[in-house]
């Protein structure tokens, strides 16, 4: 299940075009909104799988086999991918999130340390 991956990680790519433009500063704004929006794209991703969780596996079985899934951040195509190749490389997805994290976390450390030589 790569799909929160992918969730997330779109609204990271924004704020760091939106963090290149601005020469590598990051506003407040930009801080304060991106973990709350990767989150919302990782729920976002993994809509189609909730029935599965909540007991309704007939409506999980339709969806996971409807390619209009695909409005969900690439859900179907995703699953047709991990059930082909991608699950060998789970290790290194689960790698990548943890790295998604860091540098958000490092663009904040460097605003704040700019924020405390002012």
């Amino acid at each position: 299940m790569h799909q929160p991956l992918f969730g997330a990680a779109i609204p990271l790519l924004i704020a760091a075009l939106i963090y290149a433009c601005r020469r590598g500063r990051a506003p407040f704004w930009l801080l304060l909104a991106t973990p709350p929006a990767m989150l919302a794209g990782a729920v976002w991703a993994v809509i189609p799988d909730l029935p599965r969780l909540l007991g309704a596996h007939t409506l999980y079985r339709r969806l996971a086999t409807d390619p209009r899934t695909d409005i969900f951040f690439w859900h179907y195509t995703i699953d047709q991918m991990e059930a082909a190749f991608l699950d060998r490389w789970t290790p290194l997805f689960n790698a990548l999130f943890a790295l998604m994290l860091l540098l958000l976390l490092a663009a904040a450390w460097r605003e704040l340390r700019r924020a405390e030589k002012q």
